[in-house]
């Protein structure tokens, strides 16, 4: 454990919450008292960046702001004490025309968030894309590759039915289309993302450190994917949680005891932070 927590960052869906839920209690209350220590918070997410993300520490009952929330796997980055959001290491609209050309035929969603959540380009309508205009109040439209291509932006997400044959599909297709110029990770069971190579939850917790004057062995992560791994490595101290995959657990330097489902990071923060 390291001597000093200056700034808790947390991934958002699977870690402070189940995707779509308020976090329970414990962890709720662990939040507001790192916040009365004076300890920083933030989030870190796949989404973008906009007021949405930034209210969320209002949707969810705590009394304060953010101190700072990383979107788009570190692609975006906001913090209170600089105006604006950072983007990161865009995925070129070239780069987008490439990968939908072997993605867009497959029996997928296809998102592109051409301003954040205010215009969102999609495939298709389907359940997924459903239940997240409900939860984050976006606005979409249908959109051909074409469409898509136009602008440089910060992923691509790709949505499907999370069974084990179309998840075969689906990274089989993204394993035999390598490239240079783009990275693939799954962020969630049935989704998958491309990205800049390089960019990561970890370049923008770098960035956060660096501008801040914040030195990285001060700051704690939590998360529970694959898209969290390097944010969890180049922490101090980084935390997987119970129910995160094998390859997270790998790497950290902790595990909770519990789930997200059974409050984990708040009984986490109380015993090893806050106690």
């Amino acid at each position: 454990m390291i001597e000093k927590v200056t700034a808790v960052i947390a991934d958002v869906d699977g870690t402070i919450n189940v995707k779509g839920s308020k976090p329970l209690p414990r962890t709720l209350a662990a939040m507001e008292a790192l916040h009365e220590r004076g300890i920083l918070f933030g989030t870190a997410s796949g989404r973008p960046l906009d007021h949405r993300s930034l209210d969320k520490a209002h949707e969810w009952g705590l009394s304060f702001d953010f101190d700072l929330a990383i979107g788009m796997n570190g692609g975006d980055l906001w913090d209170k004490d600089h105006e604006g959001i950072e983007h990161i290491m865009r995925l070129s609209k070239d780069c987008v025309g490439e990968i939908l050309e072997f993605m867009w035929p497959l029996d997928c969603n296809v998102i592109v968030y051409e301003n954040a959540y205010d215009h969102v380009l999609v495939k298709r309508l389907d359940q997924h894309l459903k239940d997240s205009v409900i939860r984050n109040k976006s606005f979409w439209e249908y959109a051909t590759p074409e469409e898509m291509a136009r602008k440089d932006t910060g992923k691509i997400e790709i949505q499907y039915d999370n069974t084990p044959e179309m998840d075969k599909l689906i990274m089989d297709t993204v394993r035999a289309h390598p490239s240079p110029k783009w990275s693939a990770v799954r962020t969630f069971p049935g989704t998958v993302e491309f990205m800049t190579p390089g960019l990561d939850k970890g370049v923008a917790v770098r960035r956060y450190a660096e501008r801040n004057g914040i030195p990285l062995g001060e700051i704690m992560a939590f998360g529970d994917m694959d898209n969290d791994i390097p944010m969890i490595e180049v922490a101090g101290w980084g935390v997987c949680m119970a129910n995160g995959c094998d390859e997270c657990k790998a790497v950290a330097d902790a595990v909770t005891e519990y789930g997200v489902l059974e409050d984990g990071m708040g009984r986490y923060l109380d015993e090893y932070v806050l106690g």
